[in-house]
């Protein structure tokens, strides 16, 4: 079974070799549009509603591609993508502190939610009020990958979906349970940025792209040899840009350890004990795999305000300010 797999993504690394031969031959003249091009928007067609308590107002996704990013030699765009396909999103605290530290930290042009609800809650009220230029684009989630298979695992719909919004507009995408640390000017320079998981796999919890990168075009394409019912649940959206940025290093720019850190199994140091998180540009608090775990997440200030170990420094660091961690 093991080598019938090795072979199976022996064969996509091959097709995926070929499909980047043939976009770097006509990437100048090649426009990858995403499957979801009969998409409705709350306004009106590529529109999103601002979302801040105090006013509504349309704004154009074309609009923010032909804006520059205001820096000089700066390709990607310093614009936020979140992705919420599912039930109506209740925010909770954990995602109160993400939306704040893109706020405080990256201080974005727009924060942009892709999806078909927008979020509800206590915590999402406040977030409207403490985080400027919020906006829902309605998106309905794919119902299958772009060779018409089923997806296995439905976070694949989303993985999908994230991909191609960078593709289309560029910017920045995060995952709902990332906390950014410090500016990510450093790594606005690259096409792609994509950091490491494991020795095999990229993660794409985070995304930094150019709208149209090449990079980000020859992962899309990957998704025509989507496996259905047998696909792994790191194959084609973890392990398949390993192995592209192993073959198509000029192309994407690598994080080896400051993203996506800590990995799931030092999240009990991460929480109750002392994790060097000096060099990290964002990190990943794992809320699904800390609940398997037993592990509580905070639901409210009072929660952090005597937290002991790093998880407890770093929540107050975006909450409080910097003269806040102990």
């Amino acid at each position: 079974m093991k080598r019938k797999r090795n072979y199976r993504l022996f064969l996509l690394i091959l097709f995926c070799i070929f499909l980047a031969v043939t976009i770097i031959w006509v990437t100048r003249h090649m426009e990858i549009q995403p499957s979801n091009r009969n998409i409705l928007l709350k306004c009106n067609a590529y529109c999103a509603i601002q979302l801040d308590n105090r006013t509504i107002k349309p704004l154009s996704l074309h609009q923010t591609e032909r804006q520059s990013t205001g820096e000089e030699g700066l390709l990607v765009p310093n614009v936020i993508h979140f992705v919420w396909f599912g039930d109506p999103w209740s925010f909770t605290f954990l995602n109160y502190l993400s939306f704040l530290s893109v706020h405080k930290v990256l201080s974005p042009e727009y924060i942009f939610i892709h999806g078909e609800n927008i979020p509800n809650g206590y915590w999402w009220n406040r977030t409207t009020l403490d985080v400027s230029n919020i906006y829902h684009v309605y998106r309905q989630a794919p119902t299958t990958a772009l060779n018409g298979q089923p997806f296995k695992f439905k976070e694949h719909k989303s993985d999908l979906a994230r991909l191609q919004i960078i593709l289309s507009y560029g910017g920045i995408y995060l995952d709902k349970d990332m906390i950014v640390l410090k500016s990510f000017n450093q790594l606005r320079k690259y096409q792609t940025v994509f950091g490491r998981e494991t020795k095999y796999a990229l993660t794409n919890s985070v995304i930094l792209g150019q709208k149209e990168a090449p990079f980000l075009k020859i992962l899309n394409l990957a998704y025509y040899a989507y496996n259905g019912p047998t696909e792994t649940w790191t194959g084609t959206s973890l392990r398949v840009p390993d192995s592209m940025s192993r073959i198509l290093p000029a192309m994407v720019h690598v994080e080896q350890d400051t993203f996506n850190r800590p990995l799931w199994n030092d999240l009990k140091v991460y929480f109750h004990g002392s994790y060097n998180w000096s060099r990290l540009y964002a990190t990943h608090v794992w809320a699904r795999k800390a609940k398997q775990t037993g592990l509580a997440l905070p639901k409210s200030p009072d929660d952090i305000r005597h937290w002991n170990g790093s998880f407890g420094e770093i929540t107050r660091f975006i909450y409080y300010g910097p003269n806040d961690v102990v």
